[in-house]
C-alpha cells in the first residue's frame, strides 16, 4: 500500500490540484537541478536541507 497524493491533501488539509510531476531516477539530472530541487522542497515544507534530502 502506498500513500496517494490526494491521502497527503486529506491529511494536510491543503488543496491538491494540477499536475504530477514524479521520477525514479535523479541520476539522470545534473547535481545543481538536484540541489535547486532539495532547497525549495525546504522552502516549500519548512524542513532542513538535509530533511529535505532524505
Amino acid at each position: 500500500m502506498s500513500v496517494a497524493l490526494e491521502d497527503v491533501g486529506i491529511l494536510l488539509k491543503i488543496s491538491v490540484t494540477g499536475k504530477v510531476i514524479a521520477t525514479n531516477n535523479f541520476s539522470r539530472y545534473t547535481e545543481d537541478f538536484r540541489m535547486e530541487a532539495i532547497e525549495l522542497v525546504s522552502m516549500l515544507l519548512g524542513v532542513s536541507i538535509e530533511g529535505a534530502e532524505d
